[in-house]
């Protein structure tokens, strides 16, 4: 692993061989940024549960998918509740239950 990365960071900020300092400055910069502005959106995709940059894309994502609900699919879901043949009191019922209310 760390040849992998060591060798990713030497084609980024050696130059003719030697050490590239304005890269490397450029290079802190953009992580700084990323350090700054990623924990951010991982706290709002997550609702606040998470917010350290060393979570891996996957959990991030998987916490995501759980906590939000395509807007479509669950209009189309709600519309097919409510298309429904059932009495309004059921039909009322179903959507509480599909949104967990």
């Amino acid at each position: 692993m760390k040849t992998k990365i060591k060798q990713f960071w030497k084609d980024i900020i050696y130059k003719d061989g030697k050490l590239d300092e304005e890269q490397v400055m450029k290079e802190l910069a953009d992580f700084y940024f990323i350090m700054q502005e990623v924990p951010k959106v991982y706290c709002e995709i997550t609702g606040g549960l998470l917010s350290k940059l060393k979570y891996p894309a996957e959990v991030v994502i998987r916490e995501f998918n759980e906590r939000f609900w395509d807007k479509e699919i669950t209009k189309d879901d709600v519309v097919e509740i409510l298309k429904s043949k059932q009495a309004d009191k059921d039909k009322l019922q179903e959507i509480k239950e599909y949104l967990e209310i």
